[in-house]
């Protein structure tokens, strides 16, 4: 009898699938391209068109999910995760403008004629003092209705404004161990368990992974997951480093 409890135990824990598969969405549709990551296996995988995906995972694996017009989310697998299909949400990432209210119907003003051929008159008079050299020949007679028009043209067209020049930058050494003083994810626990990497060599690793030149764009909390691929890229290039200048 005990063999067959035993045997049966064995088969549940069996039946309790190594891999997750569910559905991510928000609020409107499904998520298509976004990654998952399973930080404590090192395994990533991408939801398809329909949002689906599959990846393997444990019990108390952690679970990155991420998109890039989506918050980031942060899940410890549990034995429920494990069984049947699982739904997961994101919360857009969206910057909501101002709603702007107009009251009342808007009733065009009554253009004075007059006065507006006067100060037109007079604006094309200065603009002619002021910049002379942009006319090949002043008009002493009748007024120009075409040179006023070109005139009115170029003292009321609105130049674009210039976007701000984004200046790329690199992350340093130094904005890795603030990152890893300060972070509640990227720690020495992070460090020694996920990378493999012991504290007597992690400013040597920062070293590496600064020559790297990765994104500072990367510590953007929507990008950790990206930030992750790299540590997790780098570190194995650095431990083969190590092991090959210990045999030296």
């Amino acid at each position: 009898m005990s063999k067959i409890t035993i045997l049966f135990c064995l088969c549940s824990t069996l039946m309790l699938s190594q891999n997750i598969t569910g559905t991510l969405y928000d609020a409107e549709a499904p998520i298509s391209g976004a990654k998952i990551m399973n930080v404590t296996s090192k395994s990533i995988t991408s939801t398809d068109g329909n949002g689906n995906f599959k990846i393997y995972a444990q019990i108390n694996d952690t679970l990155i999910f991420s998109s890039l017009f989506h918050h980031t989310k942060q899940l410890v697998v549990t034995e429920m995760h494990l069984v049947d299909n699982q739904v997961f949400e994101l919360k857009k990432n969206v910057n909501e403008l101002d709603e702007v209210e107009v009251q009342g119907a808007i009733t065009p003003k009554e253009v004075d004629e007059e006065k507006l051929t006067n100060t037109l008159q007079q604006q094309f008079k200065n603009d002619i003092e002021k910049q002379g050299y942009k006319y090949k020949k002043l008009n002493t007679g009748p007024l120009d209705l075409i040179a006023i028009g070109e005139s009115i043209i170029k003292l009321f067209k609105r130049k674009s404004p210039k976007e701000p020049e984004t200046v790329e930058t690199t992350i340093t050494s130094d904005d890795f161990d603030a990152l890893f003083k300060t972070d509640k994810f990227f720690n020495d626990k992070f460090l020694v368990l996920n990378l493999n990497i012991t504290k007597d060599y992690k400013h040597l690793f920062f070293a590496y992974c600064e020559s790297k030149e990765i994104s500072s764009s990367l510590l953007r909390p929507e990008n950790r997951i990206y930030l992750i691929d790299k540590f997790l890229e780098y570190s194995e290039e650095f431990r083969e480093i190590l092991k090959e200048s210990q045999k030296q």
